[in-house]
């Protein structure tokens, strides 16, 4: 498969790109505490949920019983105790859907001693190239998914695939981002699609199952947990054979044209009987619109994909950061 390497110009990072910050209003921070909460959460997530602690952070997906995502976050354990005394966990999610997540897990607590609440808090994204040093500012380099914790401020590091290094910071903090500039949402968008993490929002609820997303590669499922919502339909899909569908990054020149929809067709015009695959998260950056997609492997490999029907505008692909294999079971 055809590729574009990132030291081109395909993409607007590079390992010298200085300090950026930005704050992240599409995002909001959950907390589920409570007695029960440990053995509630391990009953819903597809993540298990002894993996994250406080010092590491983990990805997940709670789903429908029919195996569809309803969200997907990213989920760690407080470095205090809840109002109650008991465990508490943060839960990090898109804000377009918190609300309706926030529900439906309510409907299942029952007589579970479990609470859900929206903290308010919103979260500070932070992006430097990987020859940016960024303890001048305080900043430290978390590892991926590790866990920081600075007096009220938490600090977590994430992946990014592209030579950069990067983190989000939650709650009241001192760092000091000494000459950070300002950054914009749709580039820390960009960030997470080039690093290949995908977000349920409220275009594609619904939409996927965990491994047409490739949440099971980047470690979201574990398949030696207990059952949760759509666990039957999950675990049927990773031992069923070969998987054809995954999710592919990419991007398109489309200056001044609109975003599309999550869930708007990738055509193979190599055969244009049927859309091939479907648009995971967009975000548009100067002249590009870069692409989480999810595709068939066999229409990918042809390389002739476009965004929309066989008029559409070509889509490039860019490496994905890690390996699209199944993973393997403990």
């Amino acid at each position: 498969m055809s590729t574009v390497d990132f030291s081109t110009d395909s993409t607007p990072f590079s390992a010298d790109t200085p300090l950026h910050m930005t704050s992240l209003s599409d995002y909001r921070v959950l907390t589920i505490y409570g007695a029960d909460a440990p053995t509630f959460l391990q009953g819903q997530f597809t993540q298990d949920v002894a993996a994250a602690t406080e010092q590491t952070a983990r990805l997940s997906a709670y789903c429908t019983a029919k195996g569809r995502m309803l969200a997907s976050f990213i989920f760690w354990q407080s470095g205090t105790p809840a109002t109650d005394g008991t465990k508490a966990f943060h839960v990090l999610v898109r804000s377009d859907i918190a609300e309706s997540f926030a529900k439906r897990l309510r409907m299942f607590v029952l007589r579970a001693k479990v609470t859900i609440e929206d903290t308010g808090m919103t979260p500070t994204a932070y992006w430097a190239g990987e020859n940016v040093d960024l303890a001048a500012g305080k900043l430290g380099t978390p590892a991926p998914w590790q866990v920081v914790v600075t007096g009220s401020a938490v600090q977590i590091g994430l992946p990014a695939g592209t030579g950069i290094q990067r983190g989000l910071l939650i709650g009241d903090h001192d760092i000091d981002a000494g000459t950070a500039q300002p950054g914009q949402p749709d580039e820390w968008a960009v960030l997470d699609i080039l690093a290949g993490i995908p977000w349920v929002e409220q275009a594609n609820q619904e939409m996927f199952i965990p491994q047409d997303v490739n949440l099971d590669a980047i470690g979201a499922v574990s398949f030696t947990k207990g059952c949760y919502p759509g666990q039957e339909v999950v675990a049927r899909s990773h031992y069923r054979g070969k998987l054809k569908r995954r999710m592919l990054n990419g991007f398109c020149d489309v200056a001044g044209e609109t975003s599309p929809a999550a869930g708007t067709d990738i055509t193979d015009i190599t055969n244009i009987r049927e859309p091939s695959g479907q648009v995971v998260n967009v975000a548009t950056l100067a002249d590009k619109q870069f692409l989480l997609f999810e595709v068939r492997l066999e229409a990918a490999e042809h390389n002739q994909l476009v965004l929309g029907d066989e008029n559409g505008t070509p889509i490039t692909l860019l490496p994905m950061p890690y390996l699209l294999d199944k993973p393997a079971l403990a």
